[in-house]
């Protein structure tokens, strides 16, 4: 699993790379703490579950960032490992994720508030036997 910080103008952005489809929506999920904490928790003794439903890979990528975002930020709780399990279904695709994660905590400093997850910029893409993605968050 690759996360790479991607430079931009306006906002921060990453790149992703993983062996599977599941290991690029997990390293999304590091890339995310990695621009908001600056010793996130690599993992937590507390669970939740998300289920989510997109007509595309790229749909379902925002989505998922996005309930990251608000578990965070709203319910104070902070994912720092995440199981994912990927399916294709009529008219799209399913997540459903088992989040393992931490509440809240000063010791994780916290670095700032993201906004959302954005379509600027988006792209996930199968090359060379890889799964890579953009992602561009509106900070």
């Amino acid at each position: 699993m690759v996360v790479k910080p991607l430079e931009h103008t306006a906002d921060v952005g990453f790149l992703l790379e993983a062996e599977s489809l599941e290991g690029l929506f997990q390293a999304a999920l590091q890339g995310l703490l990695q621009v908001m904490f600056q010793n996130p928790p690599q993992g937590g003794r507390r669970r939740r579950r998300v289920a989510l439903e997109a007509e595309d890979l790229e749909t379902l990528l925002v989505r998922y960032l996005n309930e990251l975002i608000y578990l965070i930020q709203t319910k104070g709780f902070v994912p720092g490992k995440a199981r994912v399990r990927l399916q294709p279904k009529e008219g799209g695709f399913r997540l459903e994720a088992t989040l393992f994660g931490e509440p809240f905590q000063e010791a994780f400093g916290f670095q700032g508030e993201v906004k959302s997850a954005t379509y600027h910029g988006l792209s996930v893409a199968r090359e060379g036997g890889r799964w890579k993605a953009q992602v561009i968050l509106d900070v």
